[in-house]
């Protein structure tokens, strides 16, 4: 793994996936960060979590993250070079249509392919997360 696939991390997050994922427009720029084997796994501690492969899959189950909520919004934080992978510390938010607000530390562990991001793992326990990888004692 090398600081180029810290880079393509780094823009994918940062143009791609905090774009609103019901905008038509957010899926035709898709494919310059996505690889077309994508693959999206949500942390197992999530309710009926699940593993999803594709750009389609993807975009249906971030698509359905946002029916209840007015607004949610990913901070990348941090980011470490983890061999084949980059872990990414996220800051995340949302807020419902109700006006309620919820934010926690998290983790992404991604994987990159032919210079477009391959995989993206969530992981709830930050710290857990941070030790795994090696980054943390």
């Amino acid at each position: 793994m090398s600081s180029e696939n810290v880079e393509i991390v780094r823009e994918a997050i940062a143009k791609g996936i905090n774009l609103d994922p019901r905008s038509e427009e957010t899926w035709e720029r898709a494919s310059a960060w996505l690889h077309p084997e994508f693959e999206y796994r949500e942390d197992p501690a999530l309710p009926g979590a699940g593993s999803y492969k594709g750009l389609q899959s993807f975009r249906e189950v971030v698509t359905g993250y946002y029916e209840p909520l007015q607004e949610m919004r990913l901070e990348a934080e941090e980011f470490f070079d983890c061999g084949d992978r980059v872990l990414v510390t996220i800051h995340w938010w949302a807020r419902s249509r109700a006006g309620l607000e919820a934010d926690m530390l998290q983790a992404g562990i991604f994987t990159v392919r032919d210079g477009k991001v391959a995989s993206w793992q969530v992981c709830f326990d930050y710290e857990q997360a941070l030790r795994n990888a090696g980054v943390r004692e």
